[in-house]
Order: structure tokens, then sequence, then C-alpha cells
């Protein structure tokens, strides 16, 4: 039992200490990690990046889709075509309402022209403006089922995963394409509940990101409106305030935050 004692206590003594990480400059603007950084002053607490605004757009008919031309991972700005659906039926219909509609405009004309030479009634009149109204309800009816045919982007961003594809036959509603802004972009971690006392919007800390190596600056912008009372933690959320073009959502790390008054 001494002797197992004893080999314990030499691993601990013969453990080398943790150094501090060197950030090293490698002409990107961005340091590169080098070794893992602790400290009696720095708590360790993992991060992740995720995106702020970010759908899975539906198909708004059913039908077959004419046009997708987006892959996984491309890059599209706001009203870019997302898909398109083969809609030769509605865009007949729209032409026949646009046609009733001209028509009924023509016959009140006639009917207010008569009207002026004493050979029309205002019963007449009032029904054809009525047909008339009613027709450009129909137009614009039509208008609206063909301009479901085409989805466009709602914002700029990068395709994120596709579940149908060109020429596939889809019902309404189906999830189509998931799309997300890789420009607005937040850094969400949890951390303990006791350092409200100091953490606040403005609160400036680094993160270091597992995927690229590097360190980037950060700040706090907001925390949760509850406290977890198992785990006694909140979530926070920050921004990175120095060049990030490099990062995506779902990559993460970790914070190295030192909280003040803590031991040192």
């Amino acid at each position: 039992m001494l002797a197992r004692i004893g080999y314990v206590a030499f691993l601990l003594c013969a453990a080398p200490a943790v150094a501090a990480a060197q950030p090293r400059d490698i002409g990107s603007g961005l340091p590169e990690v080098t070794a893992p950084q602790t400290d009696a002053t720095v708590r360790d607490v993992r991060v992740q990046v995720v995106t702020v605004l970010n759908t899975t757009i539906g198909a708004p008919m059913a039908g077959r889709l004419e046009r997708f031309p987006l892959l996984d991972g491309e890059r599209f700005k706001e009203g870019d075509v997302l898909a398109r659906f083969a809609c030769g039926e509605r865009e007949g219909a729209l032409a026949h309402a646009k046609a009733a509609h001209e028509l009924k405009r023509r016959v009140l004309a006639n009917k207010q022209q008569l009207r002026s030479l004493g050979n029309s009634t205002g019963v007449e009149i009032d029904i054809a403006a009525a047909e008339v109204a009613q027709a450009a309800a129909d137009v614009t009816v039509a208008q609206t089922m063909v301009a479901s045919c085409l989805v466009t982007a709602p914002f700029s961003g990068r395709v994120a995963g596709l579940s149908v594809r060109p020429y596939q036959f889809v019902s309404l509603g189906a999830a189509m394409i998931d799309i997300l802004s890789d420009h607005d972009l937040e850094i969400e971690t949890i951390m303990p509940s006791r350092w409200l006392t100091w953490l606040k919007a403005g609160v400036e800390f680094n993160i270091v990101i597992d995927e690229t190596a590097r360190i980037y600056p950060a700040a706090i912008v907001r925390m949760s409106g509850k406290v977890d009372p198992v785990s006694r933690s909140v979530k926070v959320y920050a921004r990175v305030t120095g060049p990030a073009d490099d990062l995506l959502p779902g990559m993460s790390g970790r914070a190295l935050i030192s909280p003040p008054g803590e031991p040192r």
C-alpha cells in the first residue's frame, strides 16, 4: 500500500506543468494556437459557433421541380432563385384571368359611354363595375398562385442542406433546402451562474476554435433570461470582434476568460 502511494506521488511530482499558449502570427491577421492555454487565472469553458439567421425552406405548392440551381455549400444573394416549379397550368390560369378582366373592363367602358348617350342605366353600370372588380380579384389570386412557383432567397447566405432534387415531385410544405446566413454568427457558451456578479454585455475575452486552431477576440452581447438551477449555469452569447471569415456554424472550441477577483 505504501509503495502504491509513493508511486502516485512520484507521478504527480513528475508531471510537467502546462505552459500558457504562445500565439504565433501566421500572416493572416489571426494568431495560431501552438499549445493548450491554461493558467491559474483563466477559466476554460466550451463554446460553439452558431448562426443567428437560419431556416428551412418548404415547398409553397405541390408540383414538379423544374429548376433547383444550388448545391450544398454554395452561396446565394437575397432575391436569388432557390427553386422553380413547373407551372404551365397556373400561368395559363393567370392569362385567362387577365383576359377576362380586360373583357369586363371594356364592357364597363362601353356601358359608361352608352350612359352618356342616354342608352344605359345606372344599374347596368354598377353591375359592370362589380364584374370588373370580381375579374380583378381573380387576376390577383392567379398572380399569387404563379408567384408560388418561384422560391427566392429571403436573405443572403449559404446552402446548409438539400432535401430534394431537380425534377422531383414534392408535396405542399415539404422541406426542400436549409439555408443560413454565415455573415451573422454568434458564439454560444454556458458559464457558471456565480459569474453573474460581473458578467454583462461588453465583457471581452478570447476564444480558441478547434477547427481553425486560432484565437479570436470576442465580447458578450447578451445572456439568457434564466439560470439553470440544476447545473447552476447561464447561457451566454458573444460576437467575434475581429476578422472571422474562416468561421463556420457548428465549429466549437474554448473561451479563455479570467473572472475578476478569483484566486490567482
